[in-house]
């Protein structure tokens, strides 16, 4: 376990309870098994992920909507039982939040954001609305629990529980329901964060322990794995999924990030439209800074150093940028991570292929390949299955 802001977190799972090992290694670790166990779960069964602790914010009256869509780069004008994914903007564009809102009423909103943004999030939605507009943010974290499933067999596991339709044409990637859930009210939100089929579970604090014993007794025959943060963050690597504040941050704007798709222009009143505006005409391929997924080929998990943080990388005898976090990848066999490079004329997906880049590992320079796109189920299909 570790802890977050308070909160008991798993980081892994370990059966034989042989205890934490904290011994500095940028190599394999005595965990690392366990953490590809429970990667390869999701890729092939399905995983339990208990994200309890993110904070969930309630943005609820006549003026949500104005107030939301002033610091969310995203439409959130969506119908009832919609989930959009949206990066917060400040007055430059860059990024100050990273974040799902769900409608669940006309006039109510459900944010869901990383542990660390729990106060900080709810006090920039307040910093940018106007003084008349009616509205009011609650910060329920306590009140739900958040319990989520990724994998093939997610659905299978959700349907034996509920005698609603849980099926893709009922639930689709970015929907929401509230469905009967065992002996709860639960909503089921199609999201992943590992890039898999997924469901967040959210549901009365109260309901909790029913709901887990009722999963884990259901999903036992379909091959449920416990999965901590280790493996989380492995996943979402390999899939190109940002971390604020590893990936992005303050002075990063969404389109050098690769979340120009989360961003509407056509909101007027939206923080940083006149930067975003200018960025998106010039052209993104043209911008002289971007996020790109990096693959480091021939390493071997067992044996070689591992891409962590701050590696250098290069570019015909240059530093043209720095890896913002890296992991071993599981599911593809492969080191993998974010990277933020540049190019005066522009990072395009042609410079990008043209190749000549290494990565700098623990002082030793390694061949590796830069994409815009990421390396795990680029077309993203599995998501959406």
């Amino acid at each position: 376990m570790a802890e977050r802001i308070g909160w008991e977190v798993p980081m892994y799972y370990d059966k034989g309870g042989n205890g934490w090992v904290d011994t500095p290694s940028l190599r394999w670790k005595p965990w690392s098994a366990r953490v590809r166990r429970e990667c390869l779960a999701a890729r092939d069964a399905v995983v339990l992920l208990d994200q309890s602790m993110y904070a969930k914010i309630l943005v609820q009256g006549p003026d949500a909507v104005r107030a939301l869509n002033r610091v969310c780069s995203a439409q959130i004008d969506v119908p009832t039982g919609s989930s959009v994914y949206t990066p917060f903007v400040n007055a430059r564009g860059g990024i100050e939040a990273d974040v799902t809102v769900t409608r669940l009423q006309a006039e109510q909103f459900l944010i869901v954001t990383g542990h660390p943004s729990q106060v900080r999030d709810p006090h920039w939605i307040r910093a940018h609305a106007d003084p008349d507009w009616r509205f009011e943010v609650f910060d329920a974290t306590s009140a739900y629990s958040l319990i989520t499933l990724h994998g093939p067999n997610a659905r299978a596991l959700l349907q034996t529980l509920s005698g609603d339709d849980l099926s893709n044409d009922a639930i689709p990637f970015g929907a929401a329901r509230e469905v009967d859930l065992v002996h709860a009210r639960a909503w089921l939100i199609r999201r992943s964060f590992l890039g898999e089929c997924g469901f967040e579970i959210l549901l009365p604090t109260e309901f909790s322990h029913g709901v887990y014993d009722a999963i884990i007794e259901a999903g036992t025959p379909l091959g449920l794995t416990h999965m901590g943060m280790f493996a989380m963050n492995a996943c979402r690597l390999e899939k190109g999924f940002r971390h604020f504040g590893h990936d992005i941050g303050e002075d990063d704007t969404p389109y050098e990030s690769g979340l120009g798709f989360a961003v509407d222009l056509g909101k007027a009143d939206l923080l940083g439209h006149e930067r975003l505006s200018t960025q998106r005409a010039a052209g993104v391929s043209k911008l002289p800074e971007r996020l790109v997924s990096i693959r480091v080929p021939g390493l071997e998990a067992e044996t070689d150093p591992y891409l962590i943080h701050n590696e250098p990388v290069w570019h015909n005898g240059q530093i043209v940028g720095h890896v913002t976090s890296g992991d071993w990848g599981w599911r593809i066999e492969a080191m993998v991570g974010i990277a933020a490079v540049g190019h005066t004329d522009g990072v395009s997906a042609h410079w990008l292929a043209a190749g000549g880049f290494s990565v700098q590992i623990a002082g030793t320079h390694y061949p590796c390949d830069l994409q815009l796109g990421p390396f795990y189920d680029p077309d993203g299909a599995r998501l959406r299955s």
